[in-house]
């Protein structure tokens, strides 16, 4: 007959069997997940063909992220890139082009540190000038070194747990009356050094191959740092005989923790809390359970004190229970969908994770009717398999602290992404809202501007858009905001033009209403039209300007207005007088006459320009935040001729 443990032979074996159930609920969800980081666009975009050489790469994630340097991103073939630049609250990194990368395709490889202290890591490629091959790469992110980062974050996890549950059983033997002197011996010392360690692995991973200076200079790298050395901190008062100290610095790599776990990139103030509950309880849940079960044994012909400590245990075990299980399932609803749960990697381990626990449960629970029935020796071997299966819940745990939680595709931006190449700026206005669009390679973004009266409040914005391509088909777009005002959606272009119908809304303030813009594509960059433009303004010695003004379409144009003029009176009064502008494209013939638009991205302007054979405007259209400008312009045709008229 095999001799069952110790454990399982004492009064107090179903309160052990009941707490081996909890611990695999805990070990299941303990662990936060990590914040990784997602790269989110890129300029020049995955999969583009741009027509000239970048002057830069710009690569924008989801969260800041930490870089070591240029060498956080790889061009091949190879090229020089330039200390890079953050942006955007460190979430848009930009690397400097020095030359100019030759045509053909390019690939981009890059790493960054996530908030989390993870590495991660992924490529994509663009083609420059024509597309010598079929591109298909996408984007691919990753987490770097997922296999020692699991075991590092396993091993700190359980380290905090059973330096937490020495000072908790303390003072559950002292509910114990008249409890025997004998106590396992103290594993604090080398649960320390051992944090100490896997903290240092994980600053290690985050610095890279940089510098402990790097370290310093990262939001993930000084969390990691903290926590490398709350765990010596702990392992000096351990050594000092005051335990109880250690508990201060160990608090400290709970909240490091709490700031760099999952939940807290999905909401700032409560994601932290929810963590700093979640660990805090689980630690010192399973570190305490641990700990009773050491001293158990030591008390092995003790059965009533035994017994009196675990019944003691069961109580404060509730109470952590309580909380490990409300605040796991809150940043659980933060970080998963329930329509993500079957159709994501995360969402998929997590269910085989569930599955492990409820086998785990079953066992616990045939092992305990056993004991009631009297039946040692049938109970023995559902808890050896209920301890193997909760083995593999605990790498399960640990492989989910690399896996990606799932993303909302369509959960809204904080700012426009950037636009790859040349642009095709357009404008117009629906009612009292500017309308403000930019078409480049692979996208749309599109923004509405609201008059503003006295201070500025927050605006809602609404809108909808249908696209019809040059083929005639058309589609309703997804939108995805990215930010006040703004809109944003992936886009595949086809040569010729596209035309686009808008409706936008301004909450009950404003008027709406529906407006059209027209995308030639590609793109032509003619900054040499502008440039002819004004010189044959400035030689213009009179003209007349025929004028409409209205800030809402819905009441028409305006009111004709004529202002005699001369034309450098007039550049005087443009925006493009001095003859550049941020965005100068060209757009098809119309009539014989040719077309120029221009934009100014960080005025919300934009102006389309019809101009004769001498390069003279004829008409033009000017959108603004807060009115339209429609514009012709009448010309003598000579001094003679109007000497004539007179």
């Amino acid at each position: 007959m095999t001799a069952l443990p110790p454990t399982l032979r004492r009064p107090g074996a179903a309160l052990l069997t009941l707490a081996s159930l909890v611990l695999a609920v805990l070990l299941g969800t303990a662990a936060p997940a990590s914040a990784h980081a997602t790269l989110l666009f890129t300029s020049p975009a995955a999969d583009a063909t741009v027509p000239d050489s970048p002057a830069a790469l710009v690569l924008v994630f989801d969260q800041p992220v930490g870089v070591g340097g240029a060498s956080a991103v790889r061009l091949t073939p190879a090229a020089t890139l330039g200390k890079p630049t953050k942006s955007q609250g460190g979430r848009t990194l930009t690397f400097p082009l020095r030359g100019r990368p030759a045509e053909g395709v390019h690939a981009v490889d890059w790493t960054v540190t996530a908030q989390d202290g993870d590495i991660m890591t992924g490529s994509y490629r663009f083609a420059i000038g024509p597309r010598s091959v079929a591109l298909a790469s996408g984007q691919s992110t990753t987490a770097k070194d997922p296999v020692p980062t699991t075991v590092l974050r396993w091993l700190l996890f359980t380290t905090l747990a059973l330096l937490f549950g020495e000072p908790a059983l303390h003072r559950l033997t002292t509910r114990v009356p008249d409890a025997p002197t004998q106590r396992p011996r103290s594993w604090a010392l080398p649960a320390a050094l051992v944090g100490c360690a896997a903290a240092l692995g994980l600053t290690t991973l985050v610095i890279g191959g940089g510098s402990l200076r790097s370290a310093i200079d990262t939001r993930p790298g000084i969390l990691s740092l903290i926590e490398m050395a709350g765990f010596a901190l702990a392992a000096v008062a351990v050594l000092a005989r005051r335990p109880t100290w250690a508990l201060v610095p160990l608090a400290a790599v709970v909240v490091a923790e709490a700031l760099r776990a999952h939940p807290q990139a999905e909401q700032a103030v409560a994601g932290p809390v929810l963590t700093l509950i979640h660990l805090a309880a689980a630690a010192l849940w399973a570190g305490a359970l641990v700990q009773v079960l050491r001293t158990t044994v030591a008390w092995r012909g003790e059965r009533a004190a035994a017994r009196t400590l675990l019944l003691a245990y069961a109580r404060l075990a509730a109470w952590l229970f309580a909380a490990v299980v409300a605040s796991g399932v809150v940043a659980a609803l933060l970080l998963v969908p329930l329509g993500d749960v079957f159709t994501t990697g995360y969402g998929r381990l997590l269910v085989v994770k569930i599955a492990l626990v409820a086998v785990a449960a079953g066992l616990a629970y045939l092992s305990r009717r056993h004991l009631h029935r009297g039946r040692s020796r049938l109970a023995y071997r559902p808890a050896r398999v209920e301890a193997s299966v909760l083995a593999v819940v605990f790498v399960l745990s640990a492989a989910l602290t690399v896996v990606r939680a799932p993303a909302d595709t369509n959960r809204p931006l904080s700012f426009a992404p950037p636009t790859t190449g040349p642009l095709v700026p357009a404008g117009t206005r629906a009612g009292e809202i500017g309308i403000s669009a930019r078409a480049s390679t692979g996208q749309l973004i599109i923004e509405l501007t609201a008059p503003q009266v006295g201070a500025p409040a927050k605006q809602s914005y609404g809108l909808t858009a249908t696209l019809a391509d040059p083929r005639g088909k058309k589609r309703q777009l997804a939108l995805r905001g990215c930010g006040t005002g703004c809109f944003y959606t992936p886009l595949t272009w086809r040569t010729g033009t596209s035309r686009l119908t808008l409706t936008a809304s301004a909450g009950e303030e404003w008027a709406g209403g529906r407006a059209g813009l027209a995308i030639t594509w590609p793109p032509r960059p003619d900054a040499a039209l502008l440039r002819e433009t004004v010189a044959a303004m400035q030689k213009v010695p009179h003209l007349t300007v025929h004028e409409l003004v209205t800030s809402n379409t819905a009441l028409g144009l305006g009111d004709l207005k004529q202002l005699p003029i001369t034309g450098k009176e007039f550049l005087a009064a443009e925006p493009y007088g001095s003859g550049t502008a941020p965005v100068t494209t060209r757009l098809p013939d119309e009539n014989g006459h040719r077309r120029l638009a221009l934009a100014y991205p960080a005025e919300h302007t934009q102006l389309d320009l019809t101009l004769d054979e001498t390069g003279r405007i004829l008409h033009e259209t000017l959108t603004a935040p807060n009115h339209l400008v429609t514009r012709t312009f009448v010309y003598p045709e000579t001094e003679e001729e109007e000497g004539h008229e007179h």
